[in-house]
C-alpha cells in the first residue's frame, strides 16, 4: 500500500512539473514592438502613440510616469489582440521617466525614456554607409558615449506581407540603445552626423531611426496600396516583383522597415536614395508619390522632408544628371522639402561611396535648424541657376541663393561648365563641348575654345564633380538652361603626359587605345564607345585574363622621363593606394555590342627612372599599361 502511495505522489508530481513547464514555455500575449522600448526617446510637446499586443479583448493598463494620474491609462484590445492609446508628451528634456503597462498578470516596463526630436533617415547605401567606414569620423568611434542620442535601427531586411514589427534576423536585433562606441559603429553615419549636430544646436535628446537598405531601389519603400492607387506606377512595378533581390522588389522594404514604426510619431525625414533607379523611368512620380505616402503614414502632412542627391559616379550619359535634376525639381515644387547639393562629394573618381559623410550631414542638419526649427538664418539652400545672358561667344549665367559672392574650392581651373551651340544637323538637338569659366560676383562667365553663337550652358549635367561653391561653402547645384535631351560632353580631362615608358612582363599584347580595342586578350571585351578620347592613339599592353581565382599578371613600369604614368584597371583599394583614380572607359562584349561594365583610368607622378611595379588584383581581370609610346 506504501509503494501505492508512493507511486501516485510521483505521478501527481510529473504531472504537475509538465503542467508547470507548458505554462513557463507559453508564449506571452503582452507584447510590443522594438521600436516601443527602453532607451527611446518620444518626440515631446505632442500625442504620440504606445502600442502593442495582448490578448483579444483585453483591458491594457498603461501608465506613464510623467502623467499626474493615479490610476493608470486603459485601452482595450480589439479582436485581433491589438491595442494602441494616444498619450501626451512633455517639454524635450533630459530626465530619463519609465512606462509601466500590463495586461492580465503580464507587465513590462519601459526604462529610460526621454523626450526629444525623432527623425527618420532613409535610403541606400550611402544612409546605410556606417560610421566605422568613415573616415572622418574616427573620433567619434573614440569618444561615441552619448545617452542624449539613441540610435533605432530596423535592420537590412524585407517581406513580401506589412510585418507589425521589424523581423528579427540573426545577426541583428531592432532595439532602442543609447549612443556609444558599440552600438554607433554599424550604424549610419549620415544619420548619426546629422542627428549630432541637432542634438548640439538644439539641447534636447535625439532620436534617429535608421531604415535603410544598400541597392534599394525606392519602389521598394512604397506600400503595396500606395502603388495600385496610381495605375501608371502599378503597370511599371507590375513585372519588379519578379526580381531576385528584396531590396528592389516593390513593396518588400516598406513591409518590413516602413509598415512596423509607422505609428511612431517623428518631426521628419532625411532621404539619400537614387542610384538603383539611373536609367530608369517614373522616378519623379515614384518619389513625389513616397514623400506623399509617408507624411500620411506617420500623420504630418508637412513633415519636413530633406533629399541628398546622388553624387558623381560612373552613369552613362545623362542618367545620373536626370535623376539629381528630378531630385532637384521634386524639392523645389514640394513644400517643406529641401534638396542637399553633392556634387563635389566624388573625392574618389568612380566610387559611388563618397567617403566624406560629415559634409552630407552638415548639409542635412542646416536645412532642418532653419527651415524647420528656426534657429538660423545663414543661408542653407545652395546656389542654383536663375538665368543666362549670351554676350558674344561667351554666356554669362547669374544665379539665386548668394548672399556674398561665388568662390572656387580649391586650386586650377574652374571644372563642370559646358557651353552649346545649335546641331547644324538636328533642330532639336545642342552640341555641347568642355568649357571655361570665371567668377565675377553672383555671375559666372562661361566660353569655350571654337564655339561662337552659343545658345545653351550646362553645369555639372553629366559626371563631372563641381569645384564652384559659396563664399559660405555650399556647392553650386548642378543645371541646364536648355530642355534638349542632347548629350553632354564628357567630363574634362588634363591634357595627358605623352612621356615614353618601358615595360617589363609576360604575356602581354600591343594594341592602340581607341573604341573596339581589346582590353583582355583571351576574352571578347573590347574598349566601348564611351571612353576618354583625350588618350586616342596612346599604346596598350592588353594582359590574358587570369583564371579565376588567381592573381592577375604583374610587370614593372620604367618611366622614361619626369611626369606621370598611366593603366587601366579596376576601382580597388589595391589600385587606390598608390594610384590616383583619374576617368572612367566603359566595356562592351565585341559579340553582341552591350555595355559590359566600366573600368579606368587611373595616373601616378613619376619621376624619370623611376620603377613602379604594375598592381596585382584579386579578380582575374588584368591590369593594362597605356603610354604615348612603349617599349616592350
Amino acid at each position: 500500500m506504501k509503494k501505492f502511495k508512493f507511486l501516485l505522489i510521483a505521478a501527481v508530481a510529473m504531472l504537475f512539473a509538465t503542467v508547470t513547464a507548458d505554462a513557463q514555455q507559453k508564449e506571452p500575449m503582452l507584447k510590443l514592438p522594438s521600436v516601443v522600448g527602453s532607451n527611446m526617446v518620444l518626440q515631446h510637446s505632442t500625442t504620440v502613440n504606445i502600442w502593442g499586443w495582448a490578448k483579444p479583448r483585453a483591458t491594457v493598463k498603461v501608465h506613464p510616469s510623467w502623467l499626474n494620474v493615479k490610476k493608470p491609462l486603459k485601452v482595450k484590445a480589439n479582436e485581433e489582440g491589438f491595442w494602441i492609446l494616444p498619450v501626451q508628451t512633455l517639454a524635450a528634456g533630459y530626465t530619463p521617466y519609465t512606462i509601466t503597462i500590463k495586461a492580465g498578470k503580464e507587465l513590462k516596463e519601459l526604462k529610460n525614456i526621454v523626450f526629444g526630436e525623432v527623425w527618420l533617415c532613409a535610403g541606400q547605401s550611402n544612409m546605410e554607409w556606417p560610421v566605422r567606414k568613415t573616415p572622418d569620423m574616427k573620433e567619434e568611434l573614440e569618444n561615441g558615449t552619448n545617452d542624449k542620442i539613441r540610435l533605432y535601427c530596423t535592420g537590412r531586411t524585407g517581406s513580401a506581407t506589412p510585418k507589425n514589427d521589424v523581423p528579427t534576423q540573426k545577426r541583428f536585433k531592432a532595439a532602442w540603445r543609447v549612443c556609444n562606441s558599440k552600438s554607433l559603429s554599424n550604424f549610419s553615419a549620415v544619420a548619426y552626423g546629422f542627428g549630432k549636430d541637432l542634438q548640439e544646436a538644439l539641447d534636447v535628446p535625439i532620436g534617429l531611426i535608421d531604415a535603410s537598405f544598400g541597392g534599394s531601389t525606392i519602389e521598394a519603400w512604397l506600400s503595396k496600396e500606395t502603388i495600385a492607387k496610381d495605375k501608371r506606377l502599378a503597370s511599371y512595378t507590375k513585372k519588379l516583383y519578379k526580381r531576385k533581390q528584396i531590396h528592389k522588389r516593390p513593396t518588400y522594404l516598406y513591409n518590413a522597415n516602413i509598415y512596423p514604426i509607422r505609428h511612431t510619431t517623428v518631426a521628419g525625414t532625411i532621404w539619400y536614395q537614387g542610384c538603383s533607379n539611373v536609367g530608369k523611368s517614373q522616378y519623379t512620380r515614384m518619389l513625389n508619390t513616397l514623400i506623399k505616402s509617408w507624411r500620411t503614414e506617420f500623420r504630418n502632412p508637412e513633415m519636413p522632408f530633406y533629399i541628398v542627391e546622388i553624387a558623381p559616379h560612373t552613369y552613362n550619359g545623362v542618367t545620373g544628371a536626370r535623376i539629381r535634376e528630378i531630385q532637384g525639381r521634386v524639392a523645389d515644387r514640394t513644400s517643406n522639402c529641401e534638396l542637399v547639393v553633392t556634387n563635389d562629394q566624388n573625392q574618389i573618381p568612380g566610387d559611388i561611396h563618397p567617403p566624406k559623410k560629415w559634409d552630407v550631414a552638415h548639409r542635412l542638419s542646416a536645412c532642418a535648424l532653419a527651415a524647420h526649427y528656426k534657429k538660423s538664418d545663414k543661408e542653407f539652400r545652395s546656389p542654383a541657376y536663375e538665368s543666362m545672358m549670351v554676350e558674344g561667344n561667351s554666356v554669362r549665367v547669374t544665379f539665386k541663393n548668394v548672399p556674398t559672392t561665388l568662390a572656387q574650392s580649391g586650386e586650377g581651373r574652374i571644372n563642370g561648365f559646358q557651353l552649346g551651340v545649335q546641331d547644324p544637323n538636328n533642330p532639336k538637338k545642342i552640341q555641347f563641348s568642355v568649357a571655361e569659366a570665371r567668377i565675377e560676383g553672383n555671375q559666372v562667365v562661361v566660353w569655350a575654345d571654337g564655339v561662337t553663337a552659343p545658345t545653351a550652358v550646362r553645369y555639372c549635367y553629366n559626371e563631372d564633380m563641381g569645384n564652384v561653391i559659396s563664399a559660405e561653402g555650399l556647392p553650386l547645384r548642378a543645371f541646364r538652361s536648355d530642355k534638349s535631351n542632347s548629350a553632354s560632353a564628357r567630363p574634362y580631362v588634363e591634357k595627358p603626359c605623352e612621356a615614353g615608358v618601358k615595360f617589363e612582363g609576360v604575356g602581354f599584347t600591343r594594341t592602340t587605345f581607341t573604341e573596339g580595342a581589346p582590353l583582355w586578350s583571351n576574352h571578347t571585351f573590347v574598349v566601348g564607345s564611351v571612353y576618354p578620347k583625350e588618350f586616342e592613339g596612346f599604346e596598350l599592353l592588353v594582359p590574358v585574363a587570369a583564371e579565376k581565382g588567381q592573381p592577375t599578371a604583374g610587370g614593372r613600369i620604367t618611366a622614361k622621363e619626369d611626369g606621370k604614368i598611366y593603366i587601366i584597371t579596376f576601382n580597388q583599394p589595391r589600385v587606390r593606394k598608390d594610384w590616383k583614380i583619374l576617368t572612367s572607359t566603359y566595356s562592351r562584349c565585341n559579340k553582341d555590342g552591350k555595355a559590359r561594365g566600366v573600368c579606368y583610368v587611373a595616373e601616378r607622378e613619376v619621376k624619370a627612372g623611376e620603377v613602379v611595379e604594375l598592381p596585382i588584383l584579386k579578380n582575374r581581370w588584368g591590369v593594362l599599361v597605356l603610354a604615348k609610346s612603349i617599349e616592350y
